[in-house]
């Protein structure tokens, strides 16, 4: 499990690189476009241990750079949500499409009952990694 954080840590920092982050602007990006819940800055700060001073810096790079925009929370006029822009989505999909392709390769080499127990046990994984996150 180590070696594939770490993997994915060099993976995540190449990115970063490559579309001109720092890696920690690129987590945030990461974290904005997976979350099923609206994200403000306050939230995001939060996930990455930051300051809400920090938040509102990051927020404001990653707007300047074109890779968000803030828009009114749905629910609650007080509060804005943080959303990745749909240029910065494609670029994060063009740059992460390799690794994917070689991921559903590598994946369709096993059985339904394999893939089955792989996407429980990293599942399972993630959860626990959470737990201790906190």
């Amino acid at each position: 499990m180590h070696h594939l954080a770490v993997a994915a840590a060099e993976m995540d920092a190449a990115v970063a690189r490559r579309m001109g982050l720092s890696a920690g602007d690129y987590l945030a990006l990461k974290h904005l476009a997976v979350s099923e819940e609206p994200l403000g800055p306050v939230e995001l700060g939060r996930l990455l241990g930051l300051t809400s001073g920090a938040a509102t810096g990051l927020v404001d790079r990653l707007e300047q750079g074109g890779h968000v925009q803030r828009r009114p929370h749905p629910s609650d006029r007080r509060r804005q949500t943080v959303t990745v822009t749909p240029q910065a989505m494609q670029r994060l999909v063009t740059e992460l499409q390799p690794l994917a392709g070689d991921i559903d390769r590598a994946a369709a080499a096993l059985t339904s009952d394999q893939r089955r127990l792989v996407a429980e046990i990293l599942a399972q994984l993630a959860a626990l990694h959470r737990r201790h996150a906190r």
